[in-house]
């Protein structure tokens, strides 16, 4: 057992703790609870609370426990919920002013599988309006601050979720990834994530315009973020689960690690482009994964790449996200965007990939034909390559920047100005092809803030990304919070 407060435990030593009766559930949420009453103020992560319900539950769990029947993998552990899921009774907005009272009678999927293993959600957690931003702020909660620097953004939109995982508010999360959504804040805040492999997470319940997340968007998925590589993958083991309407016909059954020592992968490092260079870095960060595997006897190649055009390949990908969330967009917003796409002073760029907002169908079928020919030039790059390690993104967490539209604004990288839209290049180049990711915290930037990276494995091989993930974790050490 760890000697971390316990806040900063992990969720199997959380799990251990009250097996053993060394703690109680009730235990767990008041000491939650205190942090969230005394640190949140600052950070602004946590946005909704329900007390009441989660002191129930949390005595339920104990009253269980107590006569035995500790059952559940997550039997007792306090959470709390990215707001753009819903959590049935409580206040679930997906950050959106118009759903600013919703309380949901049911939950998302991936809610209710954590809650049927055990888990106790008890508080949501901030996000962009509608998660469409790589920062976390809304008009009904305001700005979520980055926990280890308070005028940088924890990224977005599963910010507030990575904070509350810093910060020790909660046993682990439950995050949204489309074009980067888990990563980036997994990345800024100095916490593990995982993207899972498009389709293995059901996604119902995502709080969005299109019927409340009847419809299931192209891309989009939904994970763990936690406070260990071991935690993801038991969160996986849960989370891994056909769709409802499928559950009587299909089960998934995700294959081991491709190998059982670490010696024996092989490992691509792909640290920079000049389609989107990073910082220096975050270079420095990709570039120790891979020393630190190639000391524990990895096959670590630096120049190995996928067959294929990477700038076209990710502009294709964030064409593709636009078109995925441009039907929760409202009007004044598909209007603007619209005429920022088709304004002769718009970087040609920025045009294509806001030019799918007014797409036809028939265009969206042609982007998709592309999309699996460059998944097959990804299925053939793994057949030589186990995972690939890769930037999250071309700089770590940044000074909050709300002013104007997305594409209106800038980022500063090494003293460069650049398109705030670059940020999503590498997360969507893998993303859009529907890849699974693991992000773990690598690094420091000079000014001392956390910098992650992904490690990336084929289609629905995501315990070999979290293999790989957890042997440079181990070789690292545990996890540093910030106080």
């Amino acid at each position: 057992m760890s000697e971390l407060p316990l806040h900063h435990k992990s969720l199997v030593e959380l799990r251990n703790l009250l097996a053993l009766k060394e703690l109680s559930s009730r235990e767990l949420l008041d000491h939650y609870v205190a942090r969230i009453e005394t640190l949140n103020p600052a950070v602004n992560a946590v946005v909704t609370v329900d007390l009441e319900s989660g002191r129930r539950a949390a005595e339920a769990a104990d009253a269980e426990a107590a006569a035995g029947r500790h059952t559940r993998p997550l039997h007792g552990i306090p959470i709390t919920v990215k707001d753009a899921l819903a959590v049935r009774g409580l206040r679930s907005t997906g950050g959106a002013i118009e759903h600013g009272d919703h309380v949901p009678t049911k939950d998302a999927d991936a809610v209710a599988l954590v809650r049927s293993a055990g888990a106790i959600p008890f508080a949501k957690t901030n996000v962009p309006r509608w998660s469409g931003d790589i920062q976390t702020y809304n008009n009904i909660f305001g700005t979520t601050n980055n926990p280890w620097d308070h005028t940088r953004t924890p990224g977005g939109s599963s910010g507030g979720a990575a904070t509350s995982v810093a910060l020790g508010f909660t046993g682990f999360e439950i995050g949204t990834d489309i074009g980067g959504s888990i990563r980036f804040p997994a990345a800024f805040c100095g916490v593990a994530g995982h993207k899972p492999s498009y389709g293995l997470v059901p996604c119902g319940g995502y709080i969005d315009r299109i019927d409340y997340g009847m419809v299931e968007p192209d891309i989009n998925v939904h994970g763990p973020l936690a406070r260990s590589v071991d935690d993801l993958e038991l969160l996986l083991h849960i989370l891994a689960s056909p769709r409802p309407d499928r559950a009587q016909a299909i089960g998934h059954r995700l294959p081991m690690p491709r190998h059982e020592r670490i010696d024996a992968f092989r490992v691509a490092v792909w640290s920079d482009d000049d389609a989107c260079p990073v910082s220096a870095d975050v270079r420095a960060a990709v570039e120790r994964a891979g020393d630190v595997l190639q000391s524990l006897g990895a096959q670590v190649n630096r120049s190995a790449r996928p067959d294929l055009n990477a700038d076209a390949s990710s502009q294709l990908a964030l064409w593709l996200v636009a078109a995925a969330t441009a039907p929760s967009m409202g009007d004044e917003d598909f209007a603007r965007y619209r005429a920022i796409a088709t304004s002769p002073d718009t970087p040609p760029e920025v045009a294509a990939s806001l030019g799918s907002f007014t797409a036809t169908h028939r265009d969206w079928m042609a982007a998709d034909v592309v999309r699996q020919h460059l998944r097959e030039q990804w299925r053939a790059f793994f057949q030589q390559y186990d995972a690939l390690i890769c930037p999250v993104a071309m700089t770590h967490a940044f000074p909050h920047t709300q002013a104007g539209s997305l594409p209106e604004r800038t980022v500063l990288v090494d003293g460069v100005e650049r398109p705030y839209m670059e940020l999503l290049w590498w997360t969507v180049l893998i993303g859009g092809v529907h890849l699974p990711a693991t992000v773990i915290p690598v690094g420091t930037s000079a000014d001392g803030l956390p910098i992650g990276v992904q490690i990336v494995a084929p289609y629905m091989e995501d315990r070999t990304a979290l293999a790989v993930a957890r042997a440079i974790r181990n070789e690292l050490g545990p996890i540093a919070f910030p106080d």
